[in-house]
């Protein structure tokens, strides 16, 4: 058998009470109630620490998965963007070449106004969103498992 030691506490009396009342309808002491209940409550203390460890080391671990994502993320939009503007380079450097009139330098004022236009209504109408949601899907579990 354990053994045991004495402790004081001062409860309310509506607490006093009750564990009396509990006390005669279980015919369990009430030093016996009050023990149970110290050790319910460790219990409970232990499990919420242990939940609370467990889930900072679950958001750590997401933390750092979603980091690798992260990066490769930014890697390919930094390429793209260098892909983009070296061919934007390149074309420029072309038309200003073939436009040595002015009829063609203010044709090609317009077509890039154009241009403009019709990029910024592509960006408005979301068509883009659904494309990076198809290629990217939401449950980064199910695009690790397909790419493996």
């Amino acid at each position: 058998m354990a053994r045991t030691e004495r402790v004081n506490a001062v409860v309310t009396s509506k607490t006093k009470k009750a564990l009396e009342k509990l006390s005669s309808t279980t015919g369990i002491s009430q030093s016996e109630i009050i023990n149970i209940a110290i050790q319910e409550h460790l219990k409970v203390k232990s499990a919420k620490e242990d939940i609370n460890f467990i889930t900072k080391e679950i958001d750590r671990a997401i933390d750092s998965k979603l980091d690798s994502y992260h990066n490769r993320l930014f890697r390919l939009l930094a390429k793209m963007t260098k892909a983009i503007f070296t061919s934007l380079y390149i074309n420029g450097h072309m038309l200003s070449y073939m436009c040595n009139s002015n009829i063609s330098q203010e044709f090609l004022k317009k077509e890039i106004e154009i241009a403009n236009k019709k990029a910024y209504q592509v960006l408005r109408s979301g068509f883009l969103e659904e494309d990076v949601t198809q290629l990217f899907p939401s449950n980064l579990k199910d695009f690790d498992e397909d790419n493996e």
